[in-house]
């Protein structure tokens, strides 16, 4: 088959996306090839449909566990034998996942860029029959990209193991400094660069000054039709912008990385199907999600860097349709992200103190602990060690991104357990032969420090040898609890820690520290740069974002809401009118106006201080107006 045929075929295309073509002939042509797409744009295709028209196995290094998990699935429902390397408890062992690779008949492996700076997997690996290195999220490789994880200088390692073998590098994102780094970094062996321009033609950046983003927000989705997402920070406002939106009579949902996989899946099947047409989500919701009829996106605080912005925001409007993204903004939004992601970085001392704590909490001895899967109760650490959790997760980041540990949340739901009886009366109790006896003598069994500290169960080791359902399970556990016999909490956060270097403090923490300052400069000068962007209201929003990625437009773009755009404010149809025929009926406050009416927040402002000045309205208690009828 050819590549038409191969993408009708497995993806039900019959034309390539602009420049997918292009960049998968260079890839087949044995050269090195840097794709610069959009999101939304493909990239993905241009390394799996190659590995269907060339021998062997296409390696992905990629920085997210959970799109390596979604691509795996999508590739195997479309009948591609895909794998990805796992770092969990219920994972197959390293060397046997090697194997699987090597002899497996695999067309598509994805891996951490971490285990590159693993000399045993390199060594291991270099038997398999791979045809193509594709790195993923390659600006991760420039500490001037907007995400730079240090494991990926270390790539370019796996050129002395496959000479030969041509790389794809692919990014959404990238300045003209980013590109030429990321080719260098990767040693290509001469440029072939394909870069799609960051113009949307068909979306308009609209910023609007807000004091009351919920209703606002709410208002947006209520007036304009069809798909959306509004992204939040945090995971909390996530859940609590849904049920706001509920409560609104609006159709919504919320997602981030703290639900099941199962809720995951659902919800996400709901949000695609439009039987839930509006997701509330943290940020990284959307990634490799092909939903082409996203009509809003909302941002509820500033985004990192305009990268990431982009990124966000070009998840709206795939199919080519009119889109909107609007970036909800108040006068302290800048603090508040400096603060959010400068401020809270570690400092060198953090660092150094919160990697000597993991060790000893897992009692990691000295030049031990590489590759060993530790279960960590975050909250438990915290405590122990009277550490900041914020500050405390930053710090696991760093090592994770520094690749000297692996951590990704655990999905399960791990329950902390702590004997309150004596062996002999537990023996006692034992001795009864009920379930919840047998339950007792279990947790003994599989866990031999039950009796001298708190322990992490995994309700599966004691529901699956006695038969029990999970809400049997929880029920015999108050009991137990009740009787006197135990105490049992459920952690709010725990997360898989896998060691990749053996522990040697100071030789090991040391890149960390030398990059920790790299970060925070990077850091800096990017969200420097977005919160120009935000606040600079003379400027075409579009025009600025082009500049910002080394390109010359020629024109502005006539309908973000940048004063060189737009001479009006937003607002539906007649809109005066309207308001004056609302406040003639009975006063309203603000918050009553926006569940009736359509509007820019400016342009309220503007229309009611012209009123007052004329004293055709006023102002009474609880902040209402009301037509002035003297």
């Amino acid at each position: 088959m050819d590549k038409k045929e191969l993408l009708k075929r497995y993806w039900g295309y019959s034309t390539f996306k602009p420049l997918q073509d292009e960049i998968i002939t260079s890839v087949l042509e044995g050269n090195d090839t840097l794709a610069l797409l959009p999101t939304g744009g493909g990239k993905s295709l241009c390394y799996q449909l190659p590995a269907l028209l060339k021998e062997g196995t296409v390696l992905v290094v990629s920085p997210l566990i959970a799109l390596m998990e979604d691509q795996v699935k999508s590739l195997e429902n479309k009948g591609i034998k895909a794998m990805y390397f796992e770092s969990h408890s219920n994972s197959l062992p390293l060397s046997q996942q090697l194997d699987n690779c090597i002899y497996g008949n695999y067309k598509v492996v994805y891996t951490s860029p971490e285990r590159l700076t693993n000399e045993l997997f390199l060594e291991q690996i270099s038997r398999a029959p791979l045809s193509l290195i594709a790195v993923d999220e390659a600006h991760c490789i420039s500490e001037w990209g907007h995400d730079f994880r240090p494991a990926y200088r270390k790539i370019s390692k796996i050129r002395t193991v496959f000479p030969d073998l041509p790389i794809l590098a692919l990014t959404a994102s990238a300045t003209p400094k980013v590109i030429i780094d990321i080719q260098s970094q990767l040693a290509f062996h001469a440029p072939h660069v394909f870069q799609q321009s960051f113009e949307r033609p068909n979306l308009a950046y609209k910023i609007w000054k807000t004091e009351d983003k919920y209703n606002t927000a709410a208002q947006i989705l209520k007036y304009h039709k069809g798909s959306s997402i509004t992204y939040c920070n945090t995971r909390k406002q996530s859940e609590q912008l849904s049920r706001f939106f509920s409560e609104s009579g609006i159709s919504s949902d919320f997602f981030h990385g703290g639900l099941s996989a199962e809720d995951k899946k659902l919800k996400l099947q709901h949000w695609q199907q439009g039987l839930t047409p509006h997701m509330t989500a943290t940020t990284a919701f959307g990634m490799g999600i092909d939903k082409a009829d996203v009509r809003t996106i909302i941002h509820m605080q500033l985004p990192e860097s305009l990268e990431n912005y982009c990124q966000e925001t070009g998840r709206a409007g795939r199919d080519g349709k009119k889109a909107k993204a609007f970036l909800l903004l108040h006068d302290g939004d800048s603090e508040e992200l400096k603060n959010q992601f400068l401020n809270y970085l570690p400092t060198d001392k953090e660092l150094t103190s919160t990697y000597k704590d993991v060790c000893n909490f897992f009692q990691i001895a000295y030049g031990e602990g590489a590759d060993e899967l530790f279960i960590m109760d975050f909250d438990r650490f915290c405590s122990r060690y009277q550490r900041n959790r914020r500050k405390t997760f930053h710090c696991l980041e760093q090592f994770d991104r520094e690749g000297i540990i692996s951590f990704k949340t655990i999905q399960e739901k791990y329950i902390q357990i702590k004997s309150k009886c004596s062996t002999n009366q537990a023996t006692d109790f034992i001795s009864q032969q009920v379930t919840s006896a047998q339950v007792l003598e279990l947790l003994m069994r599989q866990y031999p420090y039950f009796f001298t500290e708190s322990v992490l169960v995994e309700p599966a080791r004691i529901c699956t040898p006695l038969k029990l359902s999970k809400s049997r399970f929880s029920a015999i556990l108050e009991q137990l609890q009740q009787d006197g016999f135990i105490e049992y909490s459920i952690p709010s956060a725990h997360f898989y820690i896998v060691p990749q270097t053996p522990r040697e403090d100071q030789y090991t923490i040391k890149p960390v520290l030398e990059n920790a300052k790299i970060l925070y400069n990077q850091k800096k000068l990017k969200v420097e740069a977005m919160i120009s962007f935000a606040f600079n209201n003379d400027s075409c929003r579009r025009n600025q974002i082009l500049n910002y990625f080394g390109m010359n437009p020629s024109e502005n773009c006539h309908q973000c809401s940048s004063l060189s755009c737009v001479q009006e404010f937003e607002v539906e149809p007649d809109f005066k009118n309207k308001l004056i025929d609302l406040l003639k009926v009975q006063p309203h406050t603000i918050q009553e106006l926006k569940q009736k009416l359509y509007f820019e927040p400016l342009a309220l402002k503007n229309v009611l201080e012209t009123l007052l000045s004329q004293q055709q309205i006023k102002q009474v208690e609880m902040q209402k107006y009301y037509w002035n009828h003297e």
